[in-house]
């Protein structure tokens, strides 16, 4: 096994407009502090999704959102929307850097080439 990239502390730029994006995108569902709402958003605080290695799983679900599937039990369930067409790689990447390392996670930040070549390799 190889041992997890230190976190890199992301310049205040980027530190910023991350947060603002946070804000404006996601806090509505995923809570201003992270944490979900039970049963409807998950937390992304302490969310092993969030902080693994690989940053691919996570910059696919903002590029094209996600949706569980209906069933009996939820058939009408809560889905995360797209930002393909409403985020650029950088915005992206600024957001996901912020979400990496806020409420406690400590992970590296996603790189605007991490997302360009995933968005690329999905058309």
């Amino acid at each position: 096994p190889h041992p997890a990239p230190a976190r890199v502390a992301p310049s205040a730029a980027v530190a910023t407009l991350g947060a603002k994006l946070y804000e404006q995108n996601c806090a509505q569902c995923h809570g201003d502090d992270g944490q979900g709402a039970g049963g409807i958003y998950p937390p992304l605080a302490g969310n092993r999704g969030v902080t693994m290695a690989s940053t691919a799983n996570l910059i696919q679900v903002v590029l094209h959102g996600g949706f569980a599937p209906a069933t009996a039990g939820n058939p009408r369930p809560y889905g995360m929307p797209p930002y393909m067409l409403k985020l650029s790689d950088s915005d992206i990447a600024a957001v996901l850097t912020h979400v990496r390392g806020a409420w406690g996670n400590s992970a590296p930040a996603v790189s605007e080439l991490d997302v360009t070549r995933l968005r690329s390799s999905s058309k």
